[in-house]
């Protein structure tokens, strides 16, 4: 009896304890499963699949294989359409898009105001430049018009270039011409104005010539320049919607077919770069003096887009991808350091820039070259 009395209250007190052991891995479950479960889904948030409207020349950046394992290391997967920058500029649709990334400022401008974005990302840009052959530089540098400055670099004093273009001079008048004594008038080929960033950078190179060097900013500079830069387009005849088609012209035909090409220097880079066997070839880079950036502006429309512009302008990784296509960006290696290593080398710093005008003076000089070619 006496065992009985001593042995019912150390049962009960091992079953309280069993109970409350039980209880406690329960809880201890629940809130371990509750944890992954809020873990998962904190993941699966950040993961994000964005649609953009970008210029054509980033297209083969964003399908990039390793561009895209950088992009998902950080949760983000992007599927782009490409457009012309004017383009993106007007079809702002935060319900089908979440970022607009056109290859120009004036229309990243017009964009950010649409959108009624708080902030935009500048990873990348790039200078134009003229895309020719070193016999063509050559004739350039015996009428006192260019100077050699690197292995295969030259920089082309715009406002005597422009004077020869607008006076009509043909190629065989110049002195040295024999290497291209041509008939053919003295032109600088571009993309389609009504479409294409770079040939919109070009107008706002000559029109900034014509306006006594100054940026075009009233409807009288537009009223000025027009007589003087809508010829550089009207001249030239049929143009490309983009700068892929007329560079891939330009590396298959030669210099007959565009001894002057409005070009991005990031197009150049990024072929010799993948080619360098044509490292030794005559193509050659001019840099007008003075020139104007092309600056890659990222306009998010949502939070994922901001992520995305946030990821390109500060991932080392993304950057250094970035460079592999031409591209110039911030950060302490800004690429032409490492194209230089590579056997590239271009000017490291670029003094003579000048602003684009706003996208309401671009805009206006745009359709009324557009308007004289109906």
């Amino acid at each position: 009896m006496e065992i009985r009395k001593l042995i019912a209250p150390a049962l009960a007190v091992v079953l309280l304890a069993a109970v409350g052991a039980g209880v406690w891995y329960s809880n201890t479950r629940l809130h371990d499963e509750s944890a992954t479960a809020t873990a998962a889904r904190i993941e699966q948030e950040k993961q994000v699949t964005l649609r953009g409207l970008i210029g054509s020349e980033k297209e083969t950046f964003f399908a990039d294989p390793r561009v895209q394992k950088a992009l998902a290391a950080q949760g983000i997967t992007v599927t782009v359409e490409k457009a012309g920058s004017r383009a993106i500029a007007s079809r702002y649709d935060a319900s089908k898009f979440d970022f607009g990334f056109p290859s120009g400022a004036p229309a990243a401008a017009q964009l950010k105001t649409l959108a009624k974005a708080p902030n935009v990302f500048n990873p990348f840009y790039t200078p134009i430049v003229l895309a020719s052959w070193r016999p063509i530089a050559e004739i350039l540098v015996a009428n006192g018009i260019a100077q050699k400055q690197g292995d295969f670099y030259y920089v082309v004093d715009l406002p005597g270039l422009m004077a020869m273009i607008e006076k009509g001079t043909r190629w065989k008048e110049l002195k040295a011409s024999s290497a291209f004594s041509t008939s053919k008038s003295m032109l600088i080929n571009s993309t389609d104005v009504r479409t294409s960033n770079s040939a919109a950078m070009y107008l706002a190179l000559a029109s900034y010539l014509a306006n006594s060097q100054q940026i075009v900013q009233s409807q009288e500079d537009v009223d000025r320049v027009m007589p003087v830069v809508a010829p550089l387009f009207l001249r030239q005849g049929f143009q490309e919607q983009s700068s892929a088609g007329p560079f891939e012209d330009y590396l298959a035909l030669g210099m007959g077919k565009a001894p002057l090409l409005v070009a991005y220097e990031s197009q150049m880079v990024e072929f010799w770069l993948k080619n360098p066997d044509r490292l030794k070839s005559d193509m050659v880079l001019l840099y007008p003096k003075p020139t104007v950036y092309s600056k890659h502006v990222l306009v998010p429309y949502t939070p994922g887009g901001a992520r995305l512009g946030a990821a390109l302008e500060n991932d080392p990784a993304l950057r250094e991808l970035a460079h592999e296509y031409g591209y110039r960006t911030g950060g302490d290696t800004k690429g032409p350091e490492t194209w230089a290593a590579r056997g590239v080398k271009v000017p490291e710093v670029l003094v003579d820039v000048i602003d684009p005008p706003g996208f309401e003076w671009l805009e206006r000089m745009t359709t009324g070259i557009e308007a004289r070619f109906k």
